[in-house]
């Protein structure tokens, strides 16, 4: 999952001790303690640079610092949190830089909650599933991680904000169910394949999504594989 660390405001590690100092005795030009930040004098600082600290712009920054670490004793600056603005909306949600995408951020609000199961797109299932055939077919089960990055914020950018962990995380379910149906086929011509040796020539002929996704259920926050005798087992790979 998608997650930020800035470490602009911990500048002062670069000089070997828990203040930043230029030079002898002088803390750098602009910097303050962050244990300073509701001070008259530094809340001036901030609204003559323009920041409007009753946003949620500055609220979402000032939280994000907290748990990144930002403890009172460490330094900040005017700039620094101005330019941590940059990745927050108005809605103080953090936005992907890349893409300009909302809703991406684990935070210790969303916690796990968005482990769940919900509708994705077929285009999206689709796309995974030729991924991870491709995998197998021309790189015997060997990944490099391209591809499957694309298929993914393709998806994000046909979700709503609110819902876009959650597709992340059940196109993931159904990344690791095609993966295990690829390798359970493949075993069953050869029981010694390892992954980096040949696939052999038609292992994978049967295999279609709908084949693997028919036999999954959905137990929990993730699916299982139900078998012939209507029991069901844990996907494994």
């Amino acid at each position: 999952m998608l997650n930020i660390t800035n470490y602009s405001y911990l500048i002062q590690s670069m000089f070997g001790g828990t203040k930043a100092t230029w030079g002898v005795g002088s803390t750098l030009p602009g910097m303050f303690q962050f244990s300073q930040l509701n001070s008259g004098s530094i809340q001036s600082q901030l609204k003559a640079a323009g920041i409007d600290t009753n946003s949620k712009q500055y609220k979402a920054v000032i939280q994000q610092m907290s748990k990144d670490g930002c403890n009172g004793s460490m330094f900040t600056s005017v700039q620094s949190i101005k330019n941590l603005m940059k990745n927050y909306n108005s809605r103080g949600e953090w936005v992907e830089p890349t893409t300009g995408l909302t809703g991406l951020l684990v935070t210790d609000e969303t916690g796990d909650s968005y482990k769940k199961i919900i509708d994705i797109p077929e285009s999206s299932k689709d796309k995974m599933f030729e991924a991870v055939k491709n995998i197998y077919l021309n790189n015997n089960g060997m990944t490099d991680g391209t591809g499957k990055t694309e298929i993914y914020m393709d998806m994000y950018r046909q979700m709503k904000s609110d819902d876009r962990l959650s597709a992340g995380y059940t196109l993931r379910q159904y990344h690791l169910a095609y993966t295990q149906a690829f390798v359970s086929a493949i075993k069953a011509v050869d029981p010694t394949w390892e992954y980096g040796k040949a696939v052999p020539s038609g292992a994978l002929d049967s295999v279609t999504r709908e084949s693997v996704e028919s036999q999954l259920v959905k137990s929990g926050n993730t699916f299982v594989k139900k078998t012939s005798s209507g029991s069901t087992l844990d996907m494994k790979i």
